[in-house]
């Protein structure tokens, strides 16, 4: 939180910096029913970021003096299933974020090299430099000149304000998930074709407003592509990324090409990004082991210590928290889910630990509503003095059941369980369990995933496990998608005036150190209403063949997929 130079960005030139974070190449060993790229699969697995993102790196390849990049060749990835579109504005899902984000560029983004993705690691992307005034209301972004969407349109600054635009007030039918983040900006003027100015409703940090305009999934497109709403989304793209001509085999892969004409002089070094659609995780797994995938920022809870029992010395591997975390979402519309002090009895009586064990098969972390080891997160201490919170033990399950008598809650009360299939059946059958322990019948209503979130938008549920991939370890953009009562992913349309109040309160504050307290009295204030009740957050490991340099896996993917200082060096 020291951090200082987020108030002003002078420019500096071409970003010339050789990220070579991980190095050298892999021989492969096959596991039983090895897979051939290419080759599908009927049955979706869990999208690795929703449960396990990936970690920094604990170890690096040779440094840039002594290794010079290499241009050419292809980098192999692979990811669950298909991209719902390439419109990033539309979606938070981590299966858009590779096949559609290295195609587009962002206002400013976070340095690919620093995984831990601080406010001050934020570098220019479009936008060359930047200032911010003292009192936080006035955002003033000179961008870069000569840079052209990959159709030969010159971007400009109206280019920015249209995307921004687009998911501020968005058209009839759009539903754009970070739309509340973009709520801030009263008015952008453009003074010339290269300068936006933001005008800011109310004092906005830029701890948290650059982090916002630096997240993946907050594409920059140009304005007549913005505005299209006959463009082709589902199967095109029109950016200004480091790749460019992207083909999309459905059920098979995603490839893209080299934009030549890239605005960063000699990037990418790549020729071109090919990411395969294979559902199982045994076959992602099988491809990582046998030589024909270049990196996985997720191993397989089940398989990693054979995958590096296997593979060695001859990858690097990195682990840590990452920022997708699993919830018990409640219908606060009906009783007794409406009951605080219920939603609190579950909170105590079902054991977080045994979910870990169980449904995550021990790759979790306990924490509330901030990632437990980043910058503004409450200790896990001053979390189980809150009320429902208190630490799981052998009289947890009594007490629970205690709380559910005084809010009048009887035994053998029937409770819909709703399963999203192929991603949460597990979770959901460890739910069932605990519930039947504090006296609840769960009954398990398994349905497919376009139904499930129909269910889940249109309120028509009791109960539903879940597990939400954020972007950013930051107070606002967590709240503003999952806590407030406007909230897009508030499923439990959950909040309260004290809530609301403090959000506020800690989002105006421009000093650092104040609104980290300001941060803890938010959590203390919104943890006991329990909008949801976190399971855990989920812990990740990557494996990064040593043959990739430039790359390092951060804690979240949706930040670090453009691929523009990867090289191969085999």
């Amino acid at each position: 939180m020291s951090d200082t130079n987020f108030w002003k960005r002078a420019p500096t030139g071409a970003i010339s910096r050789r990220h070579l974070i991980r190095g050298a190449s892999m021989a492969g060993a096959g596991l039983a029913g090895a897979a051939l790229i290419g080759c599908g699969a009927k049955k979706t697995e869990p999208s690795p970021a929703a449960s396990s993102p990936g970690a920094p790196a604990a170890a690096t390849a040779k440094t840039a003096a002594a290794v010079q990049p290499k241009s050419g060749g292809r980098l192999q990835q692979a990811q669950a299933g298909d991209p719902p579109t390439f419109d990033l504005h539309t979606s938070s899902t981590n299966l858009i974020a590779r096949p559609a984000e290295p195609l587009f560029s962002t206002l400013v983004q976070y340095d690919p090299a620093k995984p831990a993705e601080k406010p001050g690691d934020i570098i220019p992307d479009l936008a060359e430099s930047w200032e911010v005034s003292k009192d936080g209301l006035t955002y003033v972004f000179k961008l870069k000149q000569g840079v052209k969407f990959h159709d030969g349109t010159p971007f400009v600054a109206a280019d920015v304000k249209a995307s921004y635009e687009r998911q501020a007030n968005p058209p009839k039918g759009l539903i754009p998930p970070r739309q509340i983040q973009f709520e801030v900006i009263k008015a952008m003027e453009m003074p010339d074709a290269t300068t936006l100015k933001m005008t800011m409703g109310r004092p906005a940090s830029p701890l948290s407003m650059l982090p916002i305009f630096a997240q993946g999934m907050n594409a920059i497109y140009s304005q007549k592509d913005a505005v299209n709403d006959k463009f082709d989304w589902k199967n095109k793209a029109n950016g200004t990324g480091p790749y460019r001509d992207v083909r999309y085999e459905r059920g098979v892969k995603v490839t893209m090409e080299r934009n030549k004409d890239y605005h960063v002089k000699g990037r990418p070094y790549l020729d071109g990004l090919d990411i395969y659609l294979m559902p199982q995780a045994a076959s992602r797994d099988a491809a990582l082991l046998a030589g024909q995938l270049d990196l996985t920022d997720s191993l397989s809870a089940g398989s990693r210590e054979q995958i590096k029992a296997n593979l060695g010395e001859k990858a690097v591997y990195s682990r840590q928290i990452g920022l997708g975390f699993n919830v018990l979402n409640y219908n606060t519309s009906k009783a007794p889910w409406n009951d605080e002090r219920v939603r609190q009895a579950l909170n105590l009586g079902i054991n977080k630990q045994d979910a870990i064990k169980v449904a995550a098969k021990g790759e979790g972390a306990l924490g509330g509503y901030l990632v437990p080891d980043g910058d503004w997160a409450l200790p896990q201490a001053e979390i189980e003095k809150l009320p429902g919170y208190q630490p799981q033990g052998p009289n947890s399950v009594a007490e629970a059941k205690k709380m559910l008598a005084a809010a009048g809650v009887k035994d053998g009360l029937e409770v819909n369980v709703l399963v999203r299939t192929s991603f949460y059946e597990d979770l959901c059958l460890f739910t069932g369990d605990q519930l039947a322990k504090l006296g609840f019948k769960a009954k398990q209503d398994p349905v497919e995933t376009v139904v499930a979130y129909d269910r889940i938008n249109k309120r028509n549920f009791d109960l539903v496990p879940w597990g939400f991939g954020s972007q950013l370890d930051d107070p606002d953009a967590i709240w503003q998608e999952f806590y407030l009562k406007a909230s897009s992913r508030n499923y439990s349309e959950l909040s309260t005036p004290e809530i609301e109040a403090a959000f506020l309160k800690q989002t105006v504050e421009l000093d650092p150190v104040k609104r980290k307290a300001l941060v803890a009295d938010l959590q203390k204030v919104s943890l006991p209403v329990l909008a949801k009740s976190v399971y855990y957050w989920g812990t990740g490991e990557s494996a990064v063949y040593k043959k990739v340099q430039g790359y390092s896996t951060h804690r979240t993917m949706y930040n670090n997929t453009k691929m523009q200082d990867v090289w191969l060096n085999a």
